[in-house]
C-alpha cells in the first residue's frame, strides 16, 4: 500500500512562516543600514576632496536609502499578510497544501509614496544645503589646486633661477659662504673651460662636522659664477680609477684623498686639502687634549690654481731662502717669509727656492729674486751672485726685492752693495709718536704698540694698488736712507711708502733707561722704496730695480690676514706693477668655528608665549569667526 502523505500542522506552518518574514525583514533592514553607512563614510571621503563629487554622493545616499526603505517595507507588509493569511487558516482549522503550487509571480507596479508637505520641505530644506555645501566646496578646491599649482610653478622657477644665479643667502654673521666681490669679477672673466675633480665623495664633505662643507659650497659658487666655463666633479679614488688617470695624464705628482684637481688643456694644478683648510691645535690644559680649530683658505688657492691653469707665461721668482743649506732669515721673521712666499704662490708666481750659496742665479731662469733678509752678512760672491743677476748680461730688466729685518746682525758687504744702489737700512726702528695714529699691531710674537702707518706716494710702481681706506703698518720698520732722489749716470731712487711726520727713530744700540723720546730724530721716513739703474742698448732703454722693504713684519700673517690692514694687497699690487703681471686678487681667511646664540629667560617667555598662546589662539579665533559666517548663511 502506497504511503500516505503527512499532514502538516498549521501552528507550525504559521510560526514558522512568521519566522521567516521577520528574518527576511531584519536582513533587508540590516542591509539598508550596512548601505547608507557605506554611503555616508563615501560621501564624507569625497566630500573633503572635491564638493561636486560630495554633493553626487550625498544625493545618491539618499535615494539608495529611500529605495532600500521601500524594499524593507514591503518585504515587511508581504510578510506581514503571509502571517496573517497563516493565522487564519489556523483558526478556521483548514489544512495547508504540504507543496503550495508554484505561480507565476505577477508584476506589481511600485508606486511611490507620495511625502507629506513637512517631508517635502524637509527635503528642499536639504537640497538648499547641498547646494551650498557644493558651491563652498567646489570654491575651496579650485583656491586650493590654483594655489597648489601656483606653489609648484613658483618652486619650479625659483629652481631654474638658482640653479643659473645662484639665489643662496648666506646668513652667517661673518659670511663664510659667500665669495669676495673681487673672486666674483675674475671668475666672470675666465675664457677657458677648466675641468676641476675633487678627491672625496661629495657627501664626505657635506657631512663633516667640522665645516668643510664649505668646500662644495665654494666650488659650487665657482661653478655658477664662471659662465659654464668651470665643471666640478667628486671622485671617489678607489671606485674610479679611469677618472683619476685622466687627471693624473699630464702631472707628474700623485694625487692624495681631498686633493682638488683643475686640469686645462695640457696644464694640472693641485690644490692640496692643507692649502683649503689650515688646522691649528692648541693645548688644553684642563682636558689634557688639544683644541682644533679650522680655516678656510680655499678661496685664495684655487683663485690662484686657476690663473696656474690658464696663464701660459708666468713670473719666475728665484726665492732666496737658505745659504749652505740653512735658513737665511732669522728665526723670528720665518712667519713672515713663509706668509710672503704663500702670497706669491697664490698669485701665481712660480717660486724657486735657491740656496745663495750652492744654487746659481741665472738670468735666463728667472725674471726676479727675493732676497729674504740675511741674519748674517752676505759673501763677496753671493754679493757678486745679486749684481750678475741684475745686469743680465748687460740687458738689465731684472728685479730684486729685498727685505731688512730689525733682528739683522752687521751686514758690512751687503749694506755696500745697496749703498751703490742708493739705498740704506738704518741701524734704528720707526715708532709713531702720535698715540692717536699710533697702531698695536697684532703679530704673531704678540701686539707691539706705537707701530706707524705708512702712506702711499705717488710713484708709478704703486698705480696698481686699488683705491681702499684700510691703512698699511710697519711694525718694527727700519728707516730707509735714499741717496739719489736726483737721477745719477742713470741711478734714481724713489719713496713708496712713508710714515707720517709725528715718527720718531729709535736706535738700536741705545739702552731702552738711556732713549729719550723728547730728543729723538722726528720726520717724515721712507719705510718701502724703490733703486733703479738704467742703461741704453741698442737705442732703448733698460731698467733694473731693487724694491727694497723696510721690515718684513709688514706681511706677519696675523697682519696680511686681518681685514683692518692692506698689507697682503699692496705687496703683490707692486709685485706685479714691477714684473708686468696682471693682478690676482688677494682673498681673506674664514674661520670655520660656529658661533653661539645665547637664549635669556626673556626670549624663552617671547617665545613660549608666541608658539604656545598666540598662535593657537589666533587660529581658534580664525576658525571660530568662519564657523559663525558659514553657519549663518
Amino acid at each position: 500500500m502506497g504511503k500516505k502523505n503527512k499532514k502538516q500542522n498549521p501552528v507550525e506552518s504559521a510560526g514558522a512562516a512568521r519566522q521567516n518574514a521577520l528574518n527576511a525583514a531584519k536582513e533587508a533592514e540590516a542591509k539598508a543600514n550596512a548601505a547608507a553607512e557605506a554611503a555616508e563614510e563615501a560621501a564624507d571621503e569625497l566630500t573633503e576632496d572635491i564638493g561636486a563629487a560630495a554633493a553626487e554622493a550625498e544625493e545618491l545616499l539618499e535615494e539608495t536609502a529611500e529605495a532600500l526603505s521601500e524594499q524593507a517595507e514591503e518585504s515587511a507588509a508581504e510578510a506581514a499578510d503571509e502571517i496573517r493569511a497563516a493565522e487564519q487558516a489556523l483558526e478556521d482549522g483548514a489544512e495547508l497544501p504540504s507543496e503550495p503550487e508554484k505561480k507565476a509571480p505577477e508584476k506589481k507596479e511600485k508606486k511611490k509614496r507620495e511625502l507629506t508637505a513637512e517631508e517635502e520641505a524637509a527635503r528642499e530644506l536639504n537640497k538648499t544645503k547641498r547646494r551650498k555645501k557644493f558651491k563652498y566646496g567646489t570654491l575651496a578646491a579650485v583656491v586650493t589646486a590654483i594655489v597648489l599649482a601656483c606653489v609648484v610653478v613658483v618652486n619650479v622657477i625659483c629652481h631654474v633661477l638658482d640653479e643659473r644665479y645662484h639665489w643662496n643667502i648666506d646668513l652667517t654673521s661673518s659670511g663664510k659662504y659667500e665669495l669676495d666681490p673681487q673672486t666674483i669679477d675674475y671668475l666672470h672673466q675666465v675664457s677657458k673651460d677648466i675641468q676641476i675633480g675633487v678627491m672625496v665623495d661629495e657627501d664626505t664633505l657635506e657631512k663633516d662636522a667640522r665645516g668643510f662643507n664649505i668646500i662644495v659650497e665654494t666650488l659650487d659658487r665657482f661653478e655658477k659664477e664662471s659662465n659654464g666655463h668651470i665643471n666640478v666633479e667628486y671622485i671617489n679614488m678607489t671606485k674610479r680609477p679611469e677618472a683619476v688617470k685622466q687627471y693624473s695624464k699630464d702631472y707628474d705628482g700623485d694625487f692624495s684623498e681631498g686633493d682638488t684637481v683643475l686640469k686645462c688643456g695640457d696644464l694640472t694644478r693641485v690644490v692640496m686639502f692643507t692649502d683649503m683648510i689650515k688646522t691649528e691645535q692648541t693645548p688644553n690644559y684642563e682636558t689634557m687634549t688639544y683644541d682644533y680649530s679650522y680655516t678656510f683658505i680655499g678661496e685664495q688657492s684655487l683663485i690662484s690654481a686657476i690663473a696656474g691653469v690658464t696663464d701660459l707665461n708666468q713670473v719666475k721668482v728665484a726665492f732666496i731662502s737658505k745659504t749652505g743649506g740653512r735658513p737665511i732669515y732669522y728665526d723670528y721673521d720665518s712667519p713672515s717669509f713663509s706668509t710672503m712666499k704663500e702670497l706669491m704662490e697664490k698669485n701665481n708666481y712660480s717660486l724657486t727656492e735657491v740656496d745663495i750659496a750652492n744654487d746659481a742665479l741665472s738670468p735666463a731662469d728667472y725674471d726676479f729674486a727675493v732676497l729674504c733678509a740675511p741674519f748674517n752678512d752676505l759673501t763677496e760672491a753671493q754679493v757678486d751672485k745679486l749684481e750678475e743677476f741684475l745686469k743680465n748680461g748687460g740687458q738689465y730688466d731684472k728685479s730684486l726685492v729685498y727685505f731688512a729685518s730689525f733682528y739683522q746682525q752687521d751686514t758690512e758687504k751687503l749694506d755696500a752693495f745697496l749703498d751703490l744702489w742708493g739705498l740704506k737700512a738704518e741701524s734704528a726702528v720707526l715708532m709713531e709718536g702720535n698715540e692717536k695714529t699710533a697702531q698695536v699691531a697684532p703679530t704673531v710674537l704678540g701686539n707691539l704698540r706705537g707701530t706707524p702707518v705708512a702712506s702711499l706716494t705717488d710713484q708709478e710702481l704703486n698705480k696698481g694698488v686699488t683705491e681702499s681706506k684700510l691703512p698699511v703698518i710697519t711694525p718694527y720698520a727700519r728707516p730707509l736712507t735714499l741717496a739719489f732722489t736726483t737721477a745719477n749716470n742713470g741711478r734714481e731712487t724713489h719713496a713708496l711708502l712713508e710714515t707720517a711726520k709725528t715718527a720718531f727713530v729709535r736706535p738700536l744700540d741705545v739702552k731702552t733707561e738711556e732713549f729719550n723720546e723728547d730728543t729723538a730724530e722726528k720726520g717724515s721716513f721712507a719705510v718701502a722704496a724703490v733703486a733703479t739703474n738704467s742703461v741704453i742698448v741698442d737705442n732703448a732703454s733698460h731698467t733694473s730695480r731693487i724694491l727694497a722693504f723696510s721690515s718684513p713684519m709688514m706681511l706677519d700673517p696675523n697682519i696680511t690676514a686681518s681685514k683692518s690692514y692692506l698689507n697682503a694687497g699692496y705687496f703683490i699690487s707692486v709685485l706685479n706693477t714691477m714684473s708686468g703681471k696682471e693682478s690676482l686678487i688677494t682673498v681673506s681667511e674664514k674661520a670655520l668655528s660656529s658661533s653661539k646664540i645665547t637664549v635669556t629667560n626673556s626670549h624663552v617667555k617671547w617665545i613660549f608665549n608666541i608658539i604656545v598662546l598666540f598662535i593657537p589662539l589666533l587660529v581658534a579665533a580664525i576658525g571660530v569667526v568662519v564657523y559663525i559666517r558659514r553657519r549663518n548663511r
